[in-house]
Parts: structure tokens; C-alpha cells; sequence
């Protein structure tokens, strides 16, 4: 695509500066010159301090930005950009700030030296020293000593590469991902990206062949691999260590073809590497966050790779306190903790060590919250007359106490379908009805191991037909009707809009809070969060061998694991719920990854720091309350855009 005008805007005050070429001057000269052009500013971040760490030849200034918040936080160590010759803490800034605060990572910028004065591969070693010290210091910064993530712009992507490849060779330190922004990765000065776009963007070919005759001490140091990434061999000791990468590049960067080489690398070594163009752009685009549109884009996708450093930090942390549960709770949302100590003081064992009457005795007596008064409850029994196994089902309505009409929601409680019923369920319908100003039909389907799947499930398709059916009776109307669940229940529900075509009319809406959706419960959230955290990776396989035939591979149908069902973009639009320390969380995640991948408008909201379950306790934990509402709002935001359209009165009507 042509150059990005924002791109142009930058290219042209930067000339407005009548700066020489960093080539035509001394070193000192250009770093004199490269404080003189544009930065992007950064945000407010929870704390900044300047630091000097031990390094090979003295100690090296440090810079290190702690979010907003309760930690530990993952960290993330940044090496500036500027050829190995310019840049230094206050041209990382704004970057380091962006980071920081869209990545929720403690960044540690680097204030590596510089050359000429010093060659390869002495600014390597500060910028290794200073990644082993916030290693070590890690617990002191508000981190998990072990593991850090890397990353830097340019020549610090370069830096951020060869220190990924000494960690994975030394297994000093475990680097968790590794951030490449157009990365200087081979001395090639010859390849498409040099010809077409080696004058006139800013970074420039004979700049770049500048650089490195500043960086190196002789031209053979370009066949170390440490030097030149893209050198990296196939029998590489270190290669199953090595991080998974995500390489930015610009589209109008010399630096381009070098940076996707060294990603199809990456992924040809078998290392995970994602590579984003950004069309448009120009080198340095990057730091400019707060000035160019696609730079914001650019800095939200890298801090969300950056996110995933949580599970990284987790796994280190659990190893490190494995059988600790109190140090494994320090990670928690305080709120969140101590609802795990009540449930220790009245004695909750994990759900795997009880039998299925036990585990119900207990469950379902412990202390609940009363939701809000509503406009009337009212308890029926309706019949699933052509399930596998016809049966009664009860339901309870809840109505509010405003005028009509409403939506409806059919709930389908959790519990891991072997617990729970329209009691356990009755102060989250309570807060759902008065919150989306809905109708709210609660199903009290029947449990596993009596009824193994399918009848949960046919039992909750049953109970939504006659909603759809009795919609007007329930002052709705037949296309007003969303459903929803949480966990097992949510489960249910996404089984429920699969079964689409047994509808007459669209269902309006699926609520799905921390469901269950792959039978395989096999993803890195059962790793890293399946024990002591109260739903426990034995929990969930214990609650689907009560749920499906393991003998008739029941678990693999997709009204079992909905995440095996090829999705279509006529099913309900979407909210998905997860909770950071919830062994179901990923494939929470990776269901509305695939509603989203599929068409459907779906929205996907993860509540850090929380648990299993924190959606039920709206009264004890912050954020039970901030799903419920977000909850609410999207259902009324659903019920309103179908309430609000008179021909589907008249469709409904006919």
C-alpha cells in the first residue's frame, strides 16, 4: 500500500530538522542529533526508578517501570534501538511506558554501552547481565525470580534475539517471549527491502552499513550467530529453549525482509515465531504510539503476546512452591484468596477426593449470598418428552418488577453437571433478571451420573424451546431469547445455540461464564492452574467421567465439547467470560476465538487475578460484581436491539 499519511507527516518534520545522516558525522555528533527528533510520548505508570545494576565492565543504568497494582507482575527487559551507537533511557521512554502499562509487565530498560566505544560483544554482555540480574532480583522488583521475557526495537531486537539464544545455551535464566521489532538480523545490505526502500524512509542503506562497521570489532564477528541472528544453526544446542518470538516489521523498512527471515527461521527450527507487517510504515514507527494509529495497533498486539508471559511466571512460580497452596495464593486477587481460606475453614475438600452425595451435601448447603428482591418467582415443571430419557424438568421464572416487554435469558447453573440446582443458582438469576431487566427462566436439568449425557443437555434445549414457545405468556417475544451458563452450565449453553436449526426463530444471545468446551481439558490453564486453586484439573476430569461414556466416545460430540464443532456466523452473538486462575480459562478463550474466527460478534472479557467461580460471588470479590454488570449491559444491549424492531413483532405474530 502506499506510504501511511501519518508515516509521510513524520518523514517530513524529521527533515524539517535539517539533521545530517548519522553516516556524514561522528558517533557523539549523532546521538547529539538523535535526541533532537520526534518521540511519541508514554502513559503514567505506577512507578519508575533509575537503578544501576552490576554489569561485566561496571555497572549499567537501568530504568524500571512497575504497573499500577498488586503484583507479581511478569517482566519484560528492554534493549533501545539506535544502531549499537544511539539511544539511551529517555529515548526508550515513551515506549517502555506503553509496554509497561498495555502489557501489565514490570520493563526493565537497558541502558546498554554504546558503540564504537564499545564493539561486539560488550554491549551483548551488558544487556545479558542486566536480564540475569532482574532475574535474580525478580521477587525484590515485583516479579518470579526465573524467568523474564525480552524484547527491544532494531538494533535492541537484535540484542533481544542474541540474548534469547545465550539463555537457551547457559539455561540461566528461562526466557518466556521474546519481542523483535524490525530486528536487525543479518549483515546483508542486499536483499528487496535494502533496493526498494534503502533511501528516503529514514533508516537508510548506507546508514545501516554505518552501523555495523561501529558495532563490530572485525567482519568475521558476523558469523556468530549472536551477532547475526539469521546465522542461527539447525543443531542449535539451545533451540528447544528458545522462546516463542513475535517479529513486527514496517513495511517501508530496509530492515523488513531481515526481520520475516529470521521469523520463518524461527518456525522452520520449530520455535513459535508470529510475524506482523505493518503496511505503510516506516523504521521507528514503533515508539510513536501516541502519535501514529497503526503505531497504537502495532503496540497493542505486542502487548498482548507480552501478556501471555502470566502463564510463563505462573509455572515458574508453582514450581518453585509446589504443595505450597498459601504461596501459590499470593498470586491471587486478595478478594479472591480469602474466599479460598473461608472455603478452607469449612473444611471443602477437592471434589474428586468426595463421592458424588457428599460433594452435593456440601456444595449445595455452603453459604450463598441473597440476590435482589424481583418482581415475582415462580417455580414450574415442564416435561423433556422426546430426550433420550423423558423426564420432568423443573424450572423457576424470575420477572422483574418493571413493565414489559423483556427478553428473556434461559440460565443453566454450573456445577460440573453433577452438582448445583436452581437454589445454588438463585442469587446469580436474581442479579441477571434485575441487572438486564430480563426474564430469567433458571433450569433445574437433571445430574450426572444418573443421566449422563445427553439428557443435561436435552433437558436445557427442552426447557429453551418452551420459553421460545411460551415467550408471550412470560411478556417477551419469541426472538427475544438469549441463554447462558456458568462453567458446566456454560457448557450447556454453547450446546444449546449449536442446536440452532431446532429453533424457529434465532436465538438472540449466548452468555457463556468460564464454560466448559473440549472433553481433552488438556491446555496450559490446567497446568498452570490446577491445583489449590479451587477447581483442580483432577476436579474437571473427575466431573466428565461422571458426565460422558468414556466408553462410547460420547465426550467428543459436539453438544459434549462445543470447541470440536465446525462454528457458522448464524450463531448467537457472544460474550465469553474467563477468570486468569481458572484451569478452564484457555479453552474459554479459545471457543470465542473460534465463535469470532467463524463470524460471530463476540466479546471476550478476562478477569485477572480471580478464580473458578468468582462470578457467583458478586458480594465478596470486586470483579464477580464487574462480570455480573458487564453481563447485564450486554444482555440488555441484545434484548434492546431485537425489542426495538417492530417487523420482528410482526414475523412473531405470524
Amino acid at each position: 500500500m502506499p506510504l501511511h499519511p501519518q508515516a509521510v507527516q513524520v518523514i517530513e518534520a524529521t527533515r524539517a530538522l535539517g539533521l545530517p545522516p548519522n553516516y556524514t558525522v561522528t558517533p557523539a555528533e549523532a546521538r547529539e542529533n538523535a535526541a533532537k527528533r520526534q518521540r511519541g510520548p508514554g502513559p503514567e505508570v505506577g512507578k519508575v526508578e533509575n537503578r544501576m545494576v552490576p554489569g561485566p565492565a561496571g555497572d549499567v543504568p537501568v530504568r524500571i517501570y512497575t504497573p499500577e497494582g498488586d503484583g507479581p507482575f511478569p517482566i519484560l527487559v528492554w534493549y533501545h534501538g539506535g544502531g549499537w551507537v544511539v539511544g539511551d533511557l529517555e529515548s526508550a521512554d515513551g515506549t517502555a511506558r506503553n509496554l509497561c502499562v498495555g502489557s501489565r509487565n514490570i520493563v526493565v530498560s537497558v541502558d546498554y554501552r554504546l558503540s564504537p566505544e564499545a564493539k561486539y560483544p560488550e554491549p551483548l554482555d551488558d544487556c545479558y547481565a542486566a536480564t540475569l540480574w532482574a532475574s535474580e532480583h525478580a521477587e525484590e522488583l515485583g516479579g518470579v525470580r526465573g524467568v523474564v521475557s525480552v524484547g527491544g526495537d532494531s538494533a535492541g531486537g537484535n540484542l533481544a534475539a542474541a540474548v534469547s539464544m545465550r539463555a537457551a545455551e547457559s539455561g540461566e535464566v528461562r526466557i518466556s517471549h521474546q519481542l523483535l521489532v524490525y530486528p536487525v538480523t543479518d549483515v546483508n545490505f542486499d536483499n528487496g527491502s535494502y533496493t526498494d526502500n534503502g533511501t528516503g524512509y529514514g533508516l537508510e542503506r548506507q546508514g545501516m552499513i554505518w552501523f555495523w562497521d561501529q558495532y563490530l570489532a572485525n567482519p568475521s564477528q558476523a558469523d556468530d550467530p549472536q551477532c547475526a541472528p539469521m546465522r542461527l544453526p539447525a543443531d542449535f544446542e539451545g533451540m528447544e529453549s528458545l522462546p516463542q518470538a513475535l517479529v513486527i516489521t514496517a513495511e517501508y523498512d530496509p530492515l523488513r525482509d531481515e526481520g520475516e527471515a529470521y521469523g520463518r527461521l524461527l518456525n522452520e527450527y520449530g520455535v513459535p515465531a508470529a510475524t506482523n507487517r505493518y503496511d505503510g510504515m516506516i523504521h521507528g514507527f514503533f515508539s510513536m504510539a501516541g502519535l501514529m494509529d497503526t503505531a497504537r495497533d502495532a503496540m497493542d498486539d505486542a502487548c498482548e503476546f507480552l501478556r501471555g508471559g502470566v502463564d510463563d511466571m505462573m509455572e515458574e512460580y508453582f514450581h518453585q512452591h509446589e504443595g505450597d497452596p498459601t504461596a501459590m495464593r499470593k498470586m491471587l486477587d486478595p478478594q479472591a484468596a480469602h474466599v479460598l481460606e473461608v472455603f478452607d475453614s469449612l473444611g471443602l475438600k477437592p471434589f474428586q477426593e468426595m463421592d458424588v452425595d457428599e460433594c452435593r451435601e456440601i456444595m449445595n448447603n455452603r453459604p450463598r449470598p441473597d440476590g435482589p428482591a424481583v418482581g415475582n418467582v415462580e417455580d414450574r415443571i415442564i416435561m423433556n418428552v422426546d430426550g433420550k430419557e423423558p423426564g420432568e424438568v423443573p424450572i423457576r421464572i424470575y420477572t422483574p418488577a418493571t413493565a414489559g416487554p423483556w427478553g428473556i435469558l434461559v440460565w443453566y447453573h454450573g456445577g460440573g453437571w453433577v452438582i448445583g440446582n436452581v437454589e445454588t443458582a438463585d442469587a446469580t438469576a436474581r442479579e441477571l433478571c434485575v441487572g438486564a431487566n430480563c426474564v430469567v427462566v433458571s433450569v433445574d436439568y437433571r445430574l450426572a451420573p444418573e443421566y449422563k449425557f445427553p439428557t443435561p443437555f436435552e433437558d436445557c434445549l427442552t426447557a429453551t424451546m418452551w420459553a421460545m414457545a411460551n415467550a408471550e405468556a412470560l411478556g417477551s417475544r419469541p426472538d427475544a431469547i438469549a441463554v447462558g451458563g456458568d462453567s458446566a452450565g456454560g457448557n450447556l449453553a454453547a450446546a444449546v445455540c449449536l442446536a440452532k436449526d431446532d429453533f424457529p426463530h434465532a436465538l438472540a444471545f449466548q452468555l457463556l461464564v468460564y464454560p466448559a468446551t473440549d472433553y481433552a481439558y488438556d491446555t496450559r490453564s490446567y497446568s498452570v492452574n490446577g491445583q489449590g486453586l479451587f477447581l483442580e484439573t483432577a476436579s474437571m476430569r473427575w466431573f466428565w467421567d461422571h458426565y460422558v461414556n468414556n466408553t462410547d466416545l460420547s465426550g467428543f460430540n459436539i453438544f459434549a465439547s462445543p470447541l470440536r464443532a465446525r462454528l457458522s456466523n448464524d450463531l448467537a452473538p457472544a460474550l465469553v467470560i474467563t477468570a486468569e486462575f481458572d484451569p478452564l480459562r484457555d479453552e474459554g478463550e479459545a471457543y470465542a476465538a473460534a465463535l469470532d474466527e467463524a463470524g460471530v460478534p463476540t466479546s471476550l472479557i478476562r478477569y485477572d487475578g480471580v478464580i473458578h467461580g468468582f462470578f457467583g460471588l458478586p458480594h465478596v470479590i470486586d470483579k464477580g460484581r464487574q462480570a455480573i454488570d458487564a453481563s447485564c449491559a450486554s444482555l440488555r444491549e441484545a434484548f434492546g436491539a431485537v425489542l426495538e424492531q417492530p417487523e420482528a413483532v410482526e414475523a412473531a405474530d405470524n
